[in-house]
């Protein structure tokens, strides 16, 4: 590996006549930032009043939800992170983009919570305030200052290096849309989708890892195709049966459609209805931005959600892996391995993908500080370290004095807050992590750890009340029982088909090896300043195990938040692991200290080395990542149908579902006390006799989708002749006739319940 070292440093003017003193150091050209953040509120505005004034129409629907998206996604944050003067660049993107989301959910909660729901006033609002902030952000932009090293060279920076580099893109791109137009979902069994991805899926990935690699062995990084790399990598290892079937992979990405329309409509949070609206600053953003999109609902973010929050998640990656690493190739390559072993699908249209987005750009801004600031020696001994490490305090960011350092806590803050207003888990870890860097004396916001966990306590007891009233106990008797936590979270996953029970223990295998390698690296790296307290956040999530099992997902929730650590320091482990077959392979001579050129492997072959292993590393996280296709991929047909089925049905109508039917959650269903009155499979003796228990309970209609028979054969153990003689039972009983059957929805209608017309989708 390359010793390229992060740049990121104040510059000295030396120029004649001028004193030796630094310059303002930015991430990003401030004034284009400006700029940027003008025209987005000017935009807003104008779509504002358009929406407000009923002819939003005249702008189609994909530009007024962009230019909502751009407004949620970087105002306020730009003015607010150029008037810091935050130098490097992941960070300050990573800052603009945690800023403006914090923001806007905090704006949309407040008004929610405080019975003043107008999300068109509310946008003007923050309108006014991202104009008001850009115009105080220009003074503090003073007439000199420095971009990071070599920024302008890399804007001009084009090559035939960069164009062979794009070309591969594009052909992976291509070769991508037609593996996944070709993609056949609804075959996908216990192996899931890998079965079916095809060569042309296969040689994309390939031309794709190629790309990577020969980036990343170049001797000076191309950031901007690197960056291009990362998009393209997301897009391959989350979307391919998304963009085959037009919808989310994620069944419960619907779930939180229903509670979006469910606050857009009424306005209110609603009470004893489920416990995750007493987190609801990510719905109530979402809905405040699909009004003032004015777009229906919220199905058309649900696509392509895990593409955006990956890319979005990107930055704070990137500047958390450089400040471990102190390599720009290292901090790449980390980004890369997050990716490529991120199977746990918690990148959806979900609070958790914007918790993770606020919890890694708090961490990173916290290693910045402890990588650039001086640091009081405490000397040697384990014994004086623990006595004297609290009461030591960093010192000041160069070029950030008591005010500028005391605003940049400001706003992690402000992340505190909308975190903890959006999810439930992830703000405890704040706070583990925030007194750890405390502990180890690593930070200045030595008592930030206290807010944060006020700010917990306020909105546990105030926000969260319908949550604790009704599972107060199973709160309390659920901690410290890390065996329950790890039984359900681990053992009851590995059920059913034994073929897909073996599936399983390859997820297990690939999160193992993250932690393996990423602990090798950890060790490897205990000469850096930040590897205590890294180490410390790396282990910090799996703390959580203690508290409870959150419904048998606590250990993958574990895993997803150490990743973003483990994977800096997996960097390090392969960088060395690499360093050391060279020496092997190039023994030094005794003699004159050269190195045989005749054992040196040549260039192309471990560029070859390299791509073989991602491909093979991204075969591995399809695999994983797509295990569950056969219950949770849904389809346009599901979606449509479904959306027409619950509008249409009677008051007080009975449906028997054999899943979760996340599909039917809505307004509807949810607060129409006149609405549909769903019945599940609920109990071993109902599964054991499906069309015994249908008939018993005699519902106006059954409603079978291919969620349903997929958890029934893989999950559970059923075979599809058990499945399809059930629901033969069903109709030969001649009460039950098919109103609609498609491949992956089937609905029978009660003879006496009224027939319904469905639209093609």
């Amino acid at each position: 590996m390359s010793t390229e070292i992060d740049t990121d440093t104040d510059i000295i003017d030396l120029r004649p006549g001028k004193p030796a003193s630094p310059l303002p150091h930015y991430g990003w050209n401030p004034r284009i930032c400006l700029r940027i953040g003008v025209a987005i509120a000017v935009a807003m505005f104008v779509l504002n009043l358009a929406v407000a004034t009923d002819i939003a129409d005249f702008v189609p629907a994909p530009i007024r939800l962009l230019i909502a998206l751009a407004g949620m996604t970087l105002v306020p944050g730009l003015p607010v992170v150029v008037a810091l003067r935050i130098p490097g660049r992941a960070l300050s993107a990573a800052l603009i983009v945690s800023v403006s989301l914090a923001v806007t959910i905090l704006a949309s909660q407040l008004t929610m919570v405080a019975s003043w729901w107008s999300p068109l006033r509310t946008q003007f609002i923050l309108v006014l305030l991202a104009l008001a902030l850009c115009a105080g952000a220009s003074r503090t932009v003073p007439s000199d200052f420095r971009l990071p090293n070599g920024e302008r060279q890399r804007l001009r920076y084009v090559d035939r290096s960069r164009a062979i580099g794009f070309g591969a893109l594009l052909i992976a791109l291509i070769l991508f849309v037609v593996a996944a137009a070709r993609l056949d979902v609804a075959a996908a069994g216990h192996f899931g989708i890998v079965t079916e991805i095809g060569p042309i899926y296969v040689l994309g990935l390939l031309t794709l890892c190629g790309t990577i690699a020969y980036t990343l062995r170049r001797r000076v990084i191309d950031h901007v195709l690197m960056a291009a790399n990362t998009v393209m990598l997301i897009l391959y290892t989350t979307m391919l049966v998304p963009v085959a079937t037009g919808e989310t992979t994620v069944p419960v990405a619907f779930v939180h459609r229903g509670f979006i329309n469910i606050l857009a409509q009424s306005g209110t949070l609603p009470n004893s209805i489920d416990a995750r609206f007493s987190w609801a600053g990510f719905f109530s953003a979402g809905a405040h931005l699909i009004t003032v999109a004015d777009v229906p609902d919220a199905t058309v973010l649900l696509l392509w959600a895990p593409l955006y929050m990956g890319a979005l998640l990107a930055f704070p990656l990137y500047a958390i892996a450089i400040a471990i690493t102190g390599r720009v190739r290292l901090a790449w390559l980390a980004v890369v391995i997050y990716q490529l072993f991120n199977w746990y699908q918690q990148d959806y249209f979900a609070p958790q993908a914007v918790a993770t987005i606020f919890y890694t750009t708090i961490l990173a801004t916290l290693l910045w500080q402890l990588r650039r600031s001086p640091l009081p020696v405490i000397g040697s001994g384990i014994g004086r370290f623990i006595v004297s490490a609290p009461r030591r305090t960093p010192g000041f960011v160069p070029g950030f004095d008591s005010l500028r350092t005391l605003a940049v806590g400001a706003v992690l803050l402000l992340l505190i807050v909308a975190t903890t207003v959006s999810h439930q888990i992830t703000p405890i870890l704040v706070i583990v992590v925030l007194a750890s860097f405390s502990l180890f004396g690593a930070t200045r916001y030595r008592t930030m750890w206290l807010a944060a966990g006020l700010v917990f306590a306020a909105w546990f007891s105030y926000g969260a009340t319908d949550f604790w009233i009704g599972h107060l106990q199973s709160i309390f008797s659920e901690i410290g029982q890390v065996g329950n936590s790890v039984g359900r979270g681990v053992g009851e996953r590995i059920t059913g088909d034994p073929t897909y029970q073996q599936m399983q223990y390859l997820r297990m295998g690939a999160s193992g090896i993250l932690a393996v390698v990423g602990f090798a690296g950890w060790v490897l790296s205990r000469h850096r300043r930040t590897w205590l307290v890294a180490g410390a956040v790396a282990a910090a999530p799996f703390s959580l195990i203690l508290l409870q099992s959150y419904g048998g997902e606590m250990i993958i929730r574990c895993f997803v938040l150490a990743s973003p650590v483990l994977a800096p320091f997996a960097a390090v482990a392969l960088a060395h692991a690499g360093n050391q077959i060279r020496k092997a392979l190039n023994p030094v001579s005794s003699a004159n200290h050269t190195r045989p050129r005749k054992t040196r492997p040549s260039y192309g072959v471990r560029a070859a080395a390299a791509t073989l292993a991602l491909v093979s590393l991204g075969l591995l996280l399809t695999t994983n990542r797509g295990l569950n296709t056969a219950f949770e991929a849904s389809t346009t047909d599901q979606v449509t149908v479904s959306d027409q089925f619950i509008a249409a049905v009677p008051p007080s109508t009975t449906i028997m579902t054999w899943s979760h039917a996340s599909h039917t959650n809505g307004v509807r269903r949810t607060l129409d006390p006149l609405g549909p009155r769903m019945m599940f499979v609920d109990s071993y003796d109902c599964a054991n006799d499906l069309s015994g228990c249908a008939l018993a309970r005699n519902p106006m209609y059954v409603y079978v989708t291919s969620q349903g028979i997929g958890m029934a054969l893989l999950q559970q153990g059923m075979t599809q002749e058990y499945l399809d003689a059930e629901l033969t039972a069903i109709i030969d009983s001649g009460l039950y006739v098919p109103m609609i059957e498609k491949p992956s929805i089937t609905i029978l209608r009660r003879v006496d319940a009224p027939a319904i017309e469905f639209e093609s989708p």
